[in-house]
């Protein structure tokens, strides 16, 4: 049995990381698993990690979330109603209509404690989920005072584990884990238990194939041009780690 059909046979789970605009490059991730036939059972989201990843869980094709995020994805979506009606107009209006399990992360005020969302209206918790530091308010949702799930959970490979995928595929676009590598500080670096929160070597002791999109500072640029750089970043990204894992498998 080859690699890929190895990957097939498990109830494989897909977490999409938080990361501002780069989370664009989450569709190009989408776009290539789906052309080697890879389908999630399972996916969890963070900040816009959990954008991409309820449009997926909703049913909608890489095409489909790549139009989507042509007609207004960034940076108007950083304004919190502009981002809770455009989920009112493009996704289900609960979780309960989603047709894969998916869980939307988010941070918990005060004590910064991780609180996956996996139940009730969606607009409220991914607006609560892209709740970004410095930019937006906190959002109230069930009683409860909620930031960007990044504070506390910026890659969410663990919840993705919890919901019962057996193989989780991690789409990393953090800012910070790109600007680290640059520099040559890796996970495994000496310096790493310093520079890298804990959350995120939870993050990659729960992952089993990790891809890293190198995203051209370009793809911050507004504009069509912008998004497919973001998306060939993805796609790439993902066709290599496909094909690595492939010649590391024996057949």
């Amino acid at each position: 049995m080859s690699g890929l059909q190895q990957l097939r046979s498990h109830r494989i789970g897909l977490a999409l990381s938080g990361g501002s605009v780069r989370g664009l490059a989450h569709i190009g991730v989408i776009k290539a698993l789906a052309a080697y036939d890879i389908h999630p059972r399972f996916i969890t989201g963070t900040s816009v990690g959990s954008l991409v990843g309820a449009a997926l869980a909703a049913g909608m094709t890489w095409r489909e979330i790549e139009q989507m995020a042509r007609g207004i994805f960034w940076p108007r979506l950083l304004h919190g109603r502009t981002l809770e009606r455009f989920c009112r107009q493009n996704l289900p209006e609960s979780f309960a209509e989603l047709e894969i399990p998916f869980i939307a992360m988010a941070t918990e005020l005060p004590g910064k404690s991780i609180l996956p969302i996996r139940e009730g209206n969606l607009a409220t918790a991914l607006s609560a989920s892209c709740a970004m530091p410095g930019i937006r308010r906190a959002v109230t949702r069930a009683g409860k005072q909620l930031k960007d799930g990044g504070i506390a959970c910026v890659l969410p490979s663990a919840p993705c584990r919890s919901l019962g995928a057996d193989f989780i595929i991690a789409a990393d676009v953090w800012e910070v884990s790109f600007l680290l590598h640059e520099i040559g500080i890796a996970p495994d670096h000496r310096w790493a238990s310093r520079a890298y929160p804990s959350h995120y070597h939870a993050a990659l002791r729960h992952t089993d194939l990790l891809i890293r999109p190198r995203i051209p500072w370009s793809g911050y640029l507004y504009g069509p041009q912008a998004i497919e750089r973001m998306i060939a970043a993805g796609e790439q990204a993902t066709r290599s780690a496909l094909e690595r894992l492939t010649a590391e498998t024996p057949g």
